[in-house]
This record gives C-alpha cells, structure tokens and sequence, in this order.
C-alpha cells in the first residue's frame, strides 16, 4: 500500500492540500496560543494525521484498486444519472469557492495582519477544497476502473473529518462568540438560582450577577461553559470519526457532547455557587493541592474537571453504541 501506487492527480493534489493544511495550521497557531480554549488546536494536526493513518488502507483500496491491470472499464451509467451529475457539479463549486474563499482570506491576512475575518475564510475555504478535491478525484481508480457512486461518496466522506475540523480550531466572529456565550450565561444563572431558591438558600439575582451573604459572585464568559463547549465539540467529533461508520452516529456523539458539556458546566456552577456561599467568593481563588501537585484555584480546576467528565460521558456512550457492532461482529464469528 504504497503512496506511488495512487495516480499522479492524486497524488500532487494531496501534497497540495498538505500545504495548504500546513499554512491553516500556522495561521491558527496564533489563537491557539492568545486563547485558552482553543489551546486544543495544537493537537488538530497530529489527529487529523492519525484519522488518514487509520483510513489510508481504505483510501489505498478505494483510489488504487486491486488489480493494478491498468485496464480501462467504460463509464459506469449511475455516473451519467441526474443526481451524479448534479452532486460532481456541486463538488466543482465547492472547490473554485472553496480556492476563492482560501485566496480572499490570504489576501486579508497580508493587507490587515492575523484577524479573525481572513482566519475563518481561510479554515471554512479549506474545508471546501478537501471535500470537493476529495469527491472529485475518485472518479477513477488509477487503474482507470470507473468508481461506483455510492464508493465515491463514501470515500469523499472519508476526509469530512480531516477537512471540518478546522473550522472548530478558529474562534468564531465576536457577535456569534457573544450570542452564545450570552444565551449559555443566562441558562446557567437561571437554573443556578433556581434550585438554590427553592433549597432555601437566601441569594439575590441582578442578570448575572448573583448576591450571596458573603458577597457577590457573577458568571461571566469563562463560566458560561463556552470554553469546554468549544473542547467537547472537538472531542466528540473526534471519537466520532475514529469509532463510527455510519454519520447518524457521529452526528449523535457530537450533539450529546454538547448536552453533556452543558449539564457538567451546570453542575459545575452549582458547586462553584455553594462554594462561594460557604466560603465566600474569594474562596473561589483558593488552589487545589492533590498529593503535592497544585492544580490552580478552585474554579479553574473544575473546568478540568468538567472536561474530563464530559469525555468519560463520550467514551462511555461510544461503548454503549458499539454494542450493537460487537454483538452481530460475534454472531458472524459463530456462523
């Protein structure tokens, strides 16, 4: 299974997005470093390479084929069907505006230094030309054999991953950043007072700022759960690609990260609330010692916290969707 084996549009077309990926990862590197919740973009490139490593047999058997006769077989007829045309037609136009996009956000990167504008255009930009480069080269084995349509989508769908991630590496615009994170803060405050105003608990709220007998204590952006919202999407999405075929369970994982990335942030809050309530806010400030090791002040270390439960949650709930695979995987064994 040999890199040479794949033909030569092929193969100088993945040399090309690897530089393209190259670029994308050194223009995201600065707000993978300037903000904290991105910091997991520096490990997008070894997952993303990991993702190819894991598929590259199937890409190899689906690009190069078997036989390697170098035989020509005639154009298959789904491949002249309406809907193949229509969906090549859609890839050519991903990937001339996926080059335009990636083109315009290189440009305004040079004329206005490192910004947000030219970052997504260049991530969503790069997504495109993947997915549209990627449909439209397995057309063909390089034996010449016609691929069959519903292998060529599959085989496109391979690189979603690969080409997607990207786009949860970059910080959003600052008007969707502050639309969630406000929608997500007023959640947490309400179901916060909430429950401590039905347990009895003498506490005040003014938006979001809750008045407690020992002082105030306000949830702001880093509070909200945007942060480990951010991280569990890319964690989902990862285990996602990693242990699942079929989309709709990828799709299920990533929406139940964000499900249980928002209930552990709840629970977090709650005990944060408490705390501070016993404590007072300044407790809050105070570090947490573990067998010698100090792992910052009590609210930081339950945002570890709550990111460590959530992928437990995920890993768990990948187990539990995988039962069904193992089950039948034995059953075959048995026949």
């Amino acid at each position: 299974m040999k890199f040479r084996d794949l033909s030569p549009s092929t193969r100088w077309s993945f040399l090309a997005l690897t530089g393209l990926a190259g670029f994308l990862a050194w223009d995201q590197s600065y707000w993978w470093k300037l903000r904290e919740e991105y910091a997991f973009g520096f490990i997008v490139p070894l997952f993303v390479a990991y993702v190819l490593y894991e598929r590259w047999p199937r890409l190899h058997r689906g690009l190069a084929g078997w036989g390697g006769s170098g035989s020509s077989q005639p154009v298959d007829p789904a491949r002249k069907s309406l809907p193949s045309r229509l969906i090549e037609m859609l890839a050519l136009l991903m990937l001339v505006g996926g080059l335009f996009c990636f083109l315009a956000g290189a440009l305004y990167k040079t004329m206005e230094g490192r910004n947000l504008i030219s970052s997504n255009l260049l991530s969503f930009g790069f997504a495109n030309i993947v997915l549209g480069t990627a449909y439209l080269l397995a057309g063909r084995r390089s034996d010449g054999a016609v691929i069959p349509l519903p292998e060529r989508w599959n085989l496109a769908l391979l690189f979603l991953f690969p080409a997607v991630i990207w786009m949860l590496s970059v910080p959003v615009f600052s008007a969707v950043h502050d639309t969630v994170s406000l929608f997500l803060m007023n959640k947490v405050v309400a179901v916060v007072y909430a429950l401590f105003d039905v347990l009895g608990f003498a506490v005040v709220r003014e938006g979001s700022l809750l008045r407690l007998p020992m002082g105030d204590v306000g949830v702001e952006d880093a509070c909200s759960g945007i942060r480990s919202l951010t991280a569990c999407l890319f964690a989902g999405s990862f285990l996602g690609a990693v242990y699942f075929e079929p989309f709709w369970k990828k799709a299920f994982l990533v929406v139940f990260s964000m499900i249980f990335a928002f209930i552990n942030n709840i629970f977090r809050s709650l005990f944060l609330t408490g705390w501070a309530y016993r404590h007072g806010p300044g407790g809050l400030d105070a570090h947490v010692s573990l067998m010698g090791f100090d792992f910052g002040n009590v609210h930081d270390f339950t945002g570890w916290v709550v990111l460590g439960l959530t992928v437990a949650g995920l890993l768990i709930l990948v187990k539990v969707l995988s039962i069904r695979l193992e089950y039948e995987l034995n059953e075959r064994g048995l026949e």
